[in-house]
């Protein structure tokens, strides 16, 4: 409002050195013009949507994609269970059992063998990543051998 009100009286100053009959046309115009507009701007500005859970999911399995290719891919196929190095990871969290350890297919247990890695991995024990992937990076991982 303040603004609206400083956009007036520069109006009014400029109106003034105008002659009488124009001004009297051009002050209400310009004053329901610029209203207009200003308050045309401020109730079609919309305010972002809420990022729902299913866009965040996405957004964040996106990243895990990427941070799967830089880091687990040279190992782990994605679209086969067959072996690699270590163990195709397709339907991973479908399965009932990770596949080289065994464990409950459960999101904790993901996350731990990722951190902690598989010292009894066959052919090859799977290093550990802590410390090489960040919070997000592994939360993002995580939901992207979601969709697998």
């Amino acid at each position: 409002m303040l603004r609206l009100a400083l956009i007036l009286r520069s109006y009014e100053r400029t109106l003034e050195s105008v002659e009488d009959p124009l001004r009297k046309f051009l002050a209400p115009s310009l004053v329901l013009l610029t209203t207009l507009l200003l308050f045309g701007a401020c109730t079609t500005e919309k305010s972002p949507a809420p990022a729902t859970q299913a866009s965040v999911s996405e957004s964040s399995a996106t990243k895990g994609a990427v941070v799967f290719k830089e880091n687990c891919a040279m190992c782990h196929d994605v679209d086969s269970t067959k072996a690699k190095i270590g163990p195709g990871l397709k339907g991973l969290f479908k399965n009932k059992d990770l596949p080289s350890s065994h464990k409950p297919a459960t999101e904790a247990n993901v996350r731990q063998q990722i951190l902690e890695g598989n010292p009894n991995g066959k052919p090859v024990a799977m290093p550990a990543f802590a410390g090489q992937l960040k919070p997000e990076e592994l939360d993002s991982l995580i939901e992207y051998l979601k969709t697998l």
